[in-house]
């Protein structure tokens, strides 16, 4: 029969192939469906999903299956283009993978792909993008070199006391610890070329303070840089953890790179200062400063406090971890 037709039940029969005592296997279609997310092009929506639904529908009737629809959740990959046009063969602009593979790897490749636009939309190839990926890569593999074998040199704790730590480390341990909660929510949600543009600023802020951390601060922040790289680049994190020394693969106890919720809190914020409605500079405030706090320190900044040193002060505006707005006679 039409292929369509035998692909609208596939995703039952997979759970057994082998069956022979009927069409498909009860005891683990219960068990296993509906599909938690469906993958395809748009083109599957008119043949492929319709009969898929059509077919399902049936086999609820006739009690085969007891969810009323097949998948729960639906997600279009998007299309790449080569200089805005689709590719294909009649037009002579289809890119050929393997000569970049062999040249960059296909992790840079793979990482470059992602990373080009939002999963949905796609993006459009380009020569010359794709450096900037295997710039990154390299990166963070001469970043593990500089650290190599420090994983059993150099054992660090699941997690660490803010309190014990300098102004380098505890920089870097919120960092990574918060890179490591968006990631898993863009992850989530399949923004992964957000999730590699926050492992790109994270490697930014390794370069300028990680060489400062203690030991088993580099070593926490390193390995948790390879996991999340894991998905993405599989064969450079496990190289990156295994030059840091560790022997187990990143994919055996993923649940330990979890991040640690006492980084995620904040507790201090960058607080706006104008000066008769006019940006004139920030001060870094703890978290719910009063009034007075906050004005005392934007007098007493370098920045702000000349346009407000000697001036007669109408009316101060305070917005709480926000805005100090001092309004001031006009001379």
């Amino acid at each position: 029969m039409d292929t369509f037709v035998d692909s609208s039940w596939y995703y039952l029969r997979y759970l057994n192939p082998k069956f022979k005592d009927g069409m498909i296997d009860t005891s683990l279609t219960d068990k296993w469906s509906p599909v938690d997310m469906y993958i395809g092009g748009r083109e599957h929506s008119v043949m492929h999903l319709l009969y898929a639904r059509f077919v399902h529908k049936f086999l609820m009737d006739i009690g085969l299956v007891k969810t009323p629809e097949p998948f729960m959740r639906l997600v279009h990959q998007g299309t790449i283009t080569n200089q805005g046009a689709k590719m294909s063969k009649s037009k002579g602009n289809v890119v050929n993978p393997e000569p970049y593979i062999d040249k960059y790897g296909s992790d840079v490749f793979r990482l470059y792909l992602m990373f080009m636009g939002p999963y949905e939309l796609g993006g459009d190839w380009s020569d010359s993008g794709i450096t900037g990926t295997e710039r990154f890569a390299q990166r963070l593999y001469d970043m593990a070199q500089t650290y190599a074998g420090w994983f059993t040199k150099h054992k660090s704790e699941e997690k660490y006391d803010l309190a014990d730590l300098s102004g380098e480390e505890k920089s870097v341990y919120r960092y990574v610890n918060k890179t490591l909660a968006k990631y898993q929510h863009e992850m989530e949600h399949l923004k992964f070329n957000t999730a590699i543009a926050s492992m790109m600023e994270l490697s930014n802020e390794l370069g300028k303070n990680l060489a400062a951390c203690r030991p088993g601060i580099q070593t926490y922040t390193l390995l948790r840089v390879a996991s999340m790289l894991a998905p993405l680049a599989p064969h450079l994190a496990e190289e990156i953890a295994s030059i840091l020394g560790r022997e187990k693969s990143l994919f055996e106890e993923p649940d330990q790179f979890t991040p640690d919720p006492e980084a995620l809190t904040v507790d201090s914020v960058t607080i706006a200062v104008q000066v008769s409605g006019k940006m004139r500079g920030t001060v870094d405030m703890p978290v719910d400063s009063d009034q007075e706090s906050v004005f005392d320190a934007a007098k007493n900044d370098p920045k702000t406090g000349k346009f407000i040193e000697g001036k007669e002060i109408i009316k101060v505006i305070f917005v709480k971890n926000k805005i100090l707005n001092v309004i001031v006679k006009q001379a």
